[in-house]
């Protein structure tokens, strides 16, 4: 039924019995994926994908795959099945290739040979393992995503009026610079590979059915509503191209419809800067005319370089512990910078005091310095209060003239920067009142502002039974024109690189959940790491935030669609939206999304049991923490001349350099 591949074996110890294992596998992979096997012995390549054994298609049944291994005895071995492409212009004896899915169980599969075992015939049924489904999408370990997005209202022709039934066909190419040397033209003619499009998938966003599919080069009806969704992947030495078709299909003659061409545009992703924007492009007929144009929004996911991932770990579920609502100290035990509170928000004695009175979970925020730390704080913006330079006269500390306040981006500071801000009661500074207790009294370094993420991570005050939903921030442009920070802010890749490198070599066993109210943010930290859920924070349609840019931020309705489209593991709902109308809630149950709710509204006791009934996984809450509620508010103070006066270094000069930065 299928023919023997023979595996050499290696070992560094040849006296030890083996045993010949065979695994079978059955699947539903697509045409251009392959089975793999990965594990914990030398032979299964060490849970390394790219060293994993391929698996034979079966000859007869196209959905079974096999491979033959000689096992050692007396050793309990561990494996994983994960499928991948394959680059077919890479050699034999250099492969290479990317998972496209894997087993993500949290215990992998096992198998223990015993000195009478003999030959082993084992069936395996791929992502279903102890009656369960454990099936997840791959993470970029050598190659780019590309996602290719056509909102049809973004389309113009030149002639409208002409045009029956618009459809759209989209097709994905690597381009000739990315050759090996070991590539043969003659053996692999390049319109070949013209005529076959690269693997891509596509989802139709606005359509009841959006879940992403194999796109297999058919034409899709077009209407100015439709939004349509194209993405593939890419080895990071290829140049990449989409070419975009448009056609017109009518019926007019007989029952036969009529295809007509209107036009084509290519989209070449390395014209890109910053790996994310829009490009206008000009849609042009057979003769090279200009008949149109369309708006081709693109996103381009990179890899992570400095950490290797590998199969040992499965992938952490989203779920309900002892069968009840889970609650997640927010920012600790509040907000302290919002409202009153005897301990400032975002620190780590809040985080402490958040698990001794029983968080499950404790919520912080997390951004970058300017000297590419990530540290936890919420805002994006921090406000100095600055003692003017000395005059003749003398300091009178109630009067406001001998005050400036200026307001920095955390951005903008280096870590030594933000340590040298104090923290201090508000209103009591606002008075002018107490000024010198205030910078004077020792603070408890668990109390310190802007602790490292790592420093986090590693505290060992912190139980590691208590998870950590960890929000990664990043500034987005407003419906209204403006910004949450400024333009051009650090790159997405880049900057969500650095967060999850020090999330996957520091949390060790903790839970974590990343989040983010970035819909590109969401998708990095989900593709670009095989480890930890991701969630879609949404303020939803709601009465108290200013609305994003982004459409994908305007409703529950649209984060719970964006959600299940990409597969991230849920929605963070904000409470206000679903107070008014629960259906958001009751869809997300039946995509199987995890759902969390956040809010102010969760202050209220009868709000936060409103949504305990309805069995809601986490509820994100300051609430339980009433005991640490005063009249203090925070703030963060830096008193210039008298801490840090000296001749190298003149807070001034950080002023100047911050609106030198961002005059324009």
């Amino acid at each position: 039924m299928f023919t023997k591949l023979s595996v050499p074996f290696y070992s560094t110890n040849m006296s030890i019995k083996e045993v010949e294992v065979t695994f079978i596998l059955t699947s539903s992979f697509a045409g251009f994926e392959s089975a793999f096997i990965s594990g914990s012995h030398d032979l299964l390549g060490k849970w390394n994908p790219s060293a994993g054994l391929p698996m034979v298609k079966d000859t007869i049944e196209e959905n079974k795959w096999y491979i033959q291994i000689m096992l050692p005895v007396g050793e309990k071995i561990q494996y994983r099945f994960f499928s991948a492409i394959s680059d077919p212009r890479t050699s034999l004896a250099n492969p290479r290739h990317f998972i496209t899915h894997y087993e993500g169980s949290l215990q992998p599969r096992e198998i223990f040979l015993s000195d009478e075992s003999e030959t082993r015939i084992i069936l395996c049924e791929f992502g279903e393992f102890e009656k369960q489904a454990f099936e997840n999408s791959g993470w970029l370990t050598c190659q780019n995503e590309v996602l290719l997005t056509v909102d049809a209202s973004m389309v113009r022709f030149m002639h409208p009026q002409k045009l029956h039934h618009v459809h759209l066909k989209v097709g994905a190419f690597r381009t000739m610079s990315s050759y090996e040397p070991q590539f043969s033209v003659e053996e692999n003619p390049y319109d070949d590979f013209q005529e076959s499009c690269w693997p891509s998938w596509y989802s139709h966003f606005k359509s009841h059915d959006c879940a992403f599919k194999e796109n297999r080069n058919e034409m899709l009806s077009i209407t100015p509503r439709d939004i349509w969704i194209f993405k593939a992947q890419f080895f990071t030495t290829d140049e990449s191209i989409f070419k975009v078709e448009f056609f017109s299909i009518s019926d007019e003659e007989g029952d036969s419809p009529v295809v007509e061409q209107i036009g084509t545009a290519i989209v070449l992703t390395s014209a890109l800067q910053n790996y994310r924007g829009s490009i206008k492009l000009p849609i042009c007929d057979v003769k090279n005319k200009v008949v149109g144009s369309f708006v081709a929004e693109l996103l381009i996911i990179k890899p992570i370089t400095d950490i290797k991932q590998t199969l040992e770990r499965g992938f952490t579920e989203v779920k309900k512990q002892h069968n009840r609502t889970m609650n997640i100290g927010h920012r600790g035990v509040g907000q302290s910078c919002a409202k009153p509170c005897t301990l400032p928000e975002n620190t780590i004695a809040s985080f402490k005091a958040a698990t001794l009175s029983g968080a499950d979970f404790v919520e912080f925020d997390v951004q970058m310095t300017k000297d590419w730390l990530p540290v936890v704080y919420h805002d994006f913006f921090v406000k100095i209060w600055a003692r003017k330079r000395p005059s003749n006269r003398t300091l009178n500390l109630n009067d406001h003239d001998d005050f400036s306040v200026q307001t920095i981006a955390v951005s903008d500071l280096t870590k030594d920067e933000l340590d040298m801000l104090m923290i201090v009661d508000e209103q009591k500074f606002a008075n002018r009142s107490d000024v010198q207790g205030n910078l004077n009294s020792e603070v408890d370094a668990e109390l310190l502002p802007f602790p490292l993420l790592i420093q986090v991570l590693q505290h060992q005050s912190l139980p590691s039974c208590v998870g950590f939903m960890i929000e990664v921030k990043y500034p987005q442009k407003l419906k209204c024109g403006c910004s949450e920070l400024y333009e051009n802010y650090t790159e997405r890749n880049a900057y969500v690189d650095v967060i999850v490198t020090d999330v996957l070599k520091n949390a060790h066993q903790r839970k974590i959940i990343f989040s983010s109210f970035d819909p590109d943010v969401c998708l990095m930290l989900k593709i670009k790491q095989n480890r930890y859920p991701v969630l879609f924070l949404t303020q939803g349609d709601n009465s108290r935030y200013e609305i994003y840019e982004d459409w994908r931020t305007w409703s529950s309705d649209t984060a719970v669609k964006f959600a299940f489209v990409h597969d991230l593991a849920g929605v963070a709902f904000h409470s206000e939206e679903l107070l008014s109308n629960i259906a958001p809630y009751r869809r997300a149950l039946k995509l199987n999304l995890a759902t969390f709710v956040w809010g102010d509204d969760l202050d209220e006791s009868r709000h936060r049991e409103y949504f305990r009934n309805l069995h809601f996984d986490e509820l994100i809450v300051m609430a339980l923490f009433e005991r640490f509620r005063t009249g203090i508010g925070f703030a963060y103070l830096l008193y210039v001349d008298q801490i840090f006066h000296n001749d190298d270094f003149f807070w001034d000069d950080i002023l100047r350099r911050h609106l030198r930065e961002h005059a324009n």
